[in-house]
């Protein structure tokens, strides 16, 4: 692994934390009443592009890291729909 992949893969695990305590929360309280569903469908096409991106350019750190977030934005998303 590259020194720069380092760089990479600690931007995204920061990035995934950051939607942890959302998506436990939602998840706990199946209240998702505060959440923009626009935003999320904003969010979750954002990150099917930087994969895309990521695998076009062959960069494993962006591609994993933002397949994770997606999992994650993918899980509040269904619950704003499901909890609405």
């Amino acid at each position: 692994m590259e020194q720069i992949d380092i760089l990479g893969y600690f931007a995204g695990v920061l990035i995934v934390m950051s939607l942890l305590p959302q998506t436990v929360k939602s998840w706990r309280t199946k209240s998702t009443r505060d959440l923009s569903v626009w935003r999320y469908i904003i969010y979750v096409v954002g990150l099917i592009l930087w994969i895309v991106y990521a695998l076009l350019i062959d960069n494993g750190p962006v591609a994993i890291m933002n397949g994770i977030g997606l999992i994650l934005a993918t899980i509040i998303l269904y619950l704003k729909i499901k909890y609405k």
